[in-house]
């Protein structure tokens, strides 16, 4: 997840080129701050001019997170390459292919989250399709904005009951089941450090009580959240993930589901 509030609207478009396919990129101010407090960003870009105003209003949320600040001179460079040697046939693609070397250095690695990806992939025996990582990516960055299958709309294009029947023709688990069950990764991954609260989990998912989030996690894994809390708690909800969502043939079947949650990069 990049957080990116910018005012410039090629600027965003941009963004989301030199972004990766499978993560979101949020521009407004809300969304930013809702990002910083719940989610699991890797990187703020921002105008140079408007760093230190950003700094005053998100203060502390800004503390652990990296900031890419785009300078008027890097721009105007940019222009002037695009006219000099063109690496694409836009100056928005030119660019976007020069702000993705700059994310790449600058931005945190989601270790928890690409390390997951490794995980499964060893347990599955396959390479993940790139719709599969799409949608638990976005999923796991940032639980509290996808609560329900509506909550896709967004990215798809489709209502609850047309993604659903789009996972059926497919053979495949209700996206529901996957949903909960990359919040529920989520959770795991916030759980995972000793000094954060039930408490302060479940408002990161959304929930109004640690005590539904408790129970929410229950019945969903069958593990109580303690159980959890160890490096052992990932691998068993992955296997039981695996059990749940991943019967013969499903793999495969997310590959055909046509970049349904992915997004245009350069």
């Amino acid at each position: 997840m990049i957080l990116a509030p910018l005012p410039n609207p090629s600027l965003r478009l941009t963004v989301r080129r030199a972004a990766l396919p499978e993560e979101d990129v949020f521009h407004r101010m809300g969304d930013v701050r809702v990002g910083l407090a719940f989610g699991f960003p890797r990187l703020l870009l921002c105008l140079a001019e408007d760093q230190e105003r950003l700094r005053g209003e998100l203060g502390s949320l800004l503390d652990r997170l990296p900031v890419l600040a785009l300078t008027p001179p890097t721009l105007r460079g940019w222009d002037l390459a695009w006219k000099a040697e063109g690496l694409a046939t836009t100056p928005i693609d030119d660019s976007a292919l020069r702000l993705r070397g700059l994310i790449r250095r600058t931005a945190l690695t989601s270790f928890w989250t690409e390390g997951l990806f490794a995980d499964l992939t060893l347990i599955l025996g396959r390479g993940l399709p790139a719709e599969l990582r799409g949608f638990a990516r976005r999923v796991m960055e940032l639980p509290l904005l996808y609560p329900s299958l509506e909550s896709l709309h967004g990215i798809t294009g489709l209502s609850g009951g047309a993604l659903k029947a789009r996972f059926r023709r497919r053979d495949l688990p209700s996206p529901a089941k996957y949903l909960r069950w990359f919040r529920l990764l989520a959770a795991a991954r916030a759980l995972s450090d000793p000094e954060c609260t039930t408490l302060a989990i479940s408002h990161r998912l959304g929930f109004s009580s640690d005590g539904n989030f408790c129970r929410w996690v229950q019945a969903v894994s069958g593990f109580t959240p303690s159980a959890l809390r160890p490096s052992t708690g990932r691998m068993m909800l992955l296997n039981r993930l695996v059990e749940e969502c991943f019967p013969a043939g499903t793999v495969e079947s997310w590959g055909s589901l046509g970049g349904m949650f992915l997004r245009s990069v350069a």
